[in-house]
């Protein structure tokens, strides 16, 4: 998630309708209707649709204290392997000076950003899924991580690299985060690194970053993607089974044993990887807390808007339960 003050300066430039001067002005760019530009969602990244000879296509950018321009070209080549595997990813789009990523200097500083094809589909619950659906999406997910056994390519952060990010700003005082971290490290240090193992996961293969179609399920947003144990991505992906708790993975409940039995129709899965799931939940919640923690900077000191004011408590509780969580294990 970007730092909350970045999502309020960018909020501000955001009409009732939707539209954007900043949006427009990152939007010269690239091939598009004049404003159709109109604002979709904020989290990690700013999300914009715009249509291009009626077509709809999809704008996400980010300031440059947030990603480089290196990181969008590598995720880049990334969905064009993946893409040339069979796998099905929203296909991003040349600019008119035929660049996957463009940098803009704006009133607000360096923007980078990416044209995607809008994918037309639909997003569901967790809740909202059959058994068959878990199926599918185990599925998905084997298929994507057998096409990534054979990528190569680096550019793409480590697992290493992310805890070592998240010590380096990790305030002193959260002892028991960096405590985690270090047990996490020496735990993780000692798994076998093979093809068929590890590779460059999603890392984000969560239900909101999935299209259902009628024909397939695409993934989209593969700008987290890092060098990981392949069962990382099952883990990720399954929070919600689990209420995001670690003393809440079961392995036997019908929808995760169907999500394996997916998984396992494009890529063997052991009982060993099963078995580290809690393992890289523990490693998601403590990474998530490093980024939690510097997205909850202070604040402007104008008057946060009560969305704002309301998406800082939510993280701030979630922050803390992550502390109980820290706490209990390293006891």
């Amino acid at each position: 998630m970007m730092r909350l003050s970045l999502m309020q300066a960018i909020d501000s430039t955001i009409a009732d309708s939707g539209e954007s001067p900043l949006a427009d002005q990152l939007l010269i760019a690239w091939p598009h209707d004049s404003g159709s530009a109109r604002f979709l969602r904020m989290s990690a990244n700013a999300v914009f649709s715009f249509t291009h000879a009626q077509r709809p296509f999809i704008l996400r950018f980010n300031h440059e204290t947030e990603r480089n321009a290196e990181q969008l070209h590598t995720e880049v080549a990334y969905l064009q392997h993946l893409s040339a595997a069979g796998i099905p990813v929203a296909k991003p789009m040349l600019s008119l000076a035929d660049r996957y990523v463009e940098s803009v200097n704006t009133p607000y500083g360096w923007f980078h950003s990416v044209v995607f094809e809008a994918i037309a589909g639909q997003q569901l619950d967790i809740d909202e899924l059959s058994l068959e659906q878990f199926g599918q999406w185990g599925q998905a997910l084997g298929k994507l991580h057998a096409a990534a056994q054979s990528y190569t390519s680096a550019g793409r952060p480590t697992w290493s690299d992310r805890i070592a990010e998240a010590i380096e700003h990790l305030p002193t005082a959260e002892r028991e985060a960096h405590e985690t971290l270090t047990k996490l490290h020496a735990q993780l240090s000692t798994l076998p690194v093979d093809a068929e193992t590890f590779g460059l996961i999603h890392y984000d293969f969560e239900l909101d970053n999935l299209i259902w179609t009628p024909q397939e399920l695409v993934a989209i947003d593969f700008d987290d993607s890092t060098w990981c144990w392949f069962v990382a991505d099952i883990a990720f992906a399954l929070r919600d089974l689990f209420d995001d708790e670690v003393a809440k993975i079961e392995n036997n409940t019908a929808p995760f044993r169907a999500f394996i039995e997916g998984y396992r129709t494009e890529k063997p899965l052991s009982a060993e990887a099963i078995a580290l799931l809690p393992l890289f939940l523990r490693l998601h919640h403590v990474l998530g807390f490093a980024t939690l923690l510097r997205s909850l900077e202070i604040m402007p000191r104008t008057q946060p808007p009560p969305w704002a004011i309301a998406l800082r408590q939510k993280l701030e509780t979630i922050a803390q339960q992550y502390r109980d969580e820290f706490v209990i294990d390293i006891c």
